[in-house]
C-alpha cells in the first residue's frame, strides 16, 4: 500500500497543494518552520484520521479559514482507494472513500495506515502513564476495532462508579450499591488487561529484535506491564480486581475516585535491567521508541497484509550513520522523511530517494 497523490486545501500553512508520490523513500527538505512537519501530519491525518500534534483537530485548519480539505489516492493490493477528509471548525469532520460517507472506523479500508515518529515521541517512555496506556490501546483498536466497546464500556462504568463514590461520601448508607458496579468494572477491566497483555507480548518481542539489531546485540530491551492487580493467571484477573475494589472501598469513598484498575496501570521499559525512564540516556530512550514504532509497523503488516506508510520527522539528525543505514538501507516500502539538511541522509539512500524541497507552505 502506498500514497501516490495528496491534495490539500487550507491545511496548516498550506493554502493549496497537489503532490504526486512514489512507492519508496520520499524526502521533504528545507529550513525550519516551512511546512515539512505539517506535510507529514497531513499524510498521517488522511490515513489515521487524527492529528499528530493538535489537541483539537480543528487546529489543523489554516488561520481564519472555515475548513480544511485533504484528499489521498492510495494504491493497495485490492485496488486504488480515494479517501477524502473535510475538517470543519464547528462540526464533526466528514470522511469519504469514493463517494461513500464513512461514519465508523470499521467501515474504512483496513489496508490504509501509517506509523509516525518524531523526536518528541520520547515522552512515550518518559512521560505520563496515560501516554503508554493510550499507545497500547490504540494499537489494539487498530488491529481489532471491536476492542473499542470494551474500552468505552469500561470508561462508562468507571465514571458511574466515581459519581456514586461522591454520593456515598455524603450518604454512607448507600455503600452496598457499589456491588453491581464493582461486578461490571471487574468484568470489563479484566478483559481490557488481558487484551493489553496479549498485545504487549507481541510488540515486545518485535521491539526487542529491533533493539538488538540497532545496538549490535550489545544491549537487551525488556518491556513489562505494571498493575496493582495480579495478572499472573489470566483466568483469575477478574476475581483479584474485584477483591482489590472491595479492599480499597474506604479509600475510594474518601477520595471520590477509583484508585485501582487498568485506568491506573503502566508499562515499564528496561535496558539491561535498568528502568529507562530514570537511568537511560535520551538517545537510548529515543531508540526504544523508534523500535516500538518499527515493531508496530511490522505487527500491522502481519495483521493487514499491507505495510503502513512510515513517517519519520527530523529523525536522521538524531541517529549515527550506522543506524540511518539500518533504518533505510533495506526499505522497500513507502517512507516519508523530513530533514533540514540532506547531508543527514546517507549518499546511497539519497540516490534512490525522491526529493521535495519545501518552502513557506509550497513546493520550493
Amino acid at each position: 500500500m502506498y500514497l501516490y497523490n495528496l491534495r490539500l486545501y487550507d491545511f496548516r500553512n498550506f493554502l493549496e497543494l497537489d503532490l504526486e508520490f512514489k512507492n519508496g523513500i520520499n524526502i521533504f527538505y528545507g529550513d525550519n518552520a516551512q511546512g515539512k512537519t505539517n506535510l507529514l501530519e497531513a499524510i498521517y491525518f488522511i490515513t489515521e484520521l487524527r492529528a499528530t500534534r493538535a489537541f483539537r483537530e480543528q487546529e489543523v485548519i489554516r488561520y481564519d479559514q472555515p475548513l480544511a480539505f485533504l484528499k489521498g489516492l492510495f494504491s493497495t493490493k485490492a485496488g486504488d482507494i480515494d479517501r477524502q477528509v473535510t475538517i470543519y471548525r464547528n462540526q464533526k469532520k466528514e470522511v469519504k472513500e469514493g463517494e461513500n460517507k464513512k461514519s465508523r472506523w470499521s467501515e474504512l479500508d483496513p489496508s490504509i495506515s501509517a506509523v509516525y515518529f518524531s523526536p518528541e515521541d520520547i515522552d512515550l517512555v518518559k512521560g505520563e502513564p496515560s501516554l503508554r496506556r493510550r499507545f497500547i490501546d490504540n494499537l489494539i483498536y487498530r488491529i481489532r476495532p471491536s476492542f473499542y466497546k470494551y474500552l468505552q464500556g469500561y470508561q462508562r462504568v468507571l465514571t458511574q462508579r466515581n459519581t456514586l463514590l461522591k454520593t456515598i461520601k455524603i450518604k454512607p448508607g448507600m455503600t452496598k450499591t457499589l456491588d453491581p458496579w464493582d461486578e461490571q468494572l471487574s468484568e470489563l477491566g479484566s478483559q481490557l488487561i488481558n487484551e493489553r497483555l496479549k498485545m504487549l507480548q507481541r510488540i515486545s518481542s518485535l521491539s526487542q529484535d529491533y533493539f538488538k539489531t540497532f545496538t549490535h546485540k550489545r544491549n537487551d530491551l525488556r518491556i513489562s506491564y505494571r498493575s496493582e492487580i495480579d495478572f499472573s493467571n489470566p483466568e483469575l484477573i477478574k476475581a483479584d480486581y474485584k477483591n482489590k475494589l472491595i479492599l480499597n472501598r474506604e479509600k475510594d469513598i474518601n477520595r471520590s475516585f477509583t484508585s485501582v484498575g487498568p485506568h491506573r496501570d503502566d508499562i515499564d521499559f528496561f535496558i539491561d535491567g535498568k528502568n529507562i525512564k530514570h537511568y537511560a540516556s535520551q538517545g537510548q530512550q529515543r531508540l526504544t521508541v523508534l523500535c516500538l514504532m518499527f515493531a508496530q509497523r511490522n505487527l500491522l503488516y502481519t495483521e493487514k497484509g499491507e505495510y503502513p506508510i512510515l513517517l519519520l520527522d527530523d529523525v536522521m539528525s538524531e541517529l549515527d550513520i550506522h543506524r540511518r543505514q539500518l533504518i533505510l538501507g533495506q526499505e522497500n516500502h513507502q517512507v516519508f522523511i523530513t530533514t533540514t539538511d540532506l547531508k543527514f541522509i546517507p549518499e546511497e539512500i539519497l540516490e534512490k530517494s525522491f526529493l521535495y524541497p519545501i518552502k513557506a507552505g509550497t513546493l520550493g
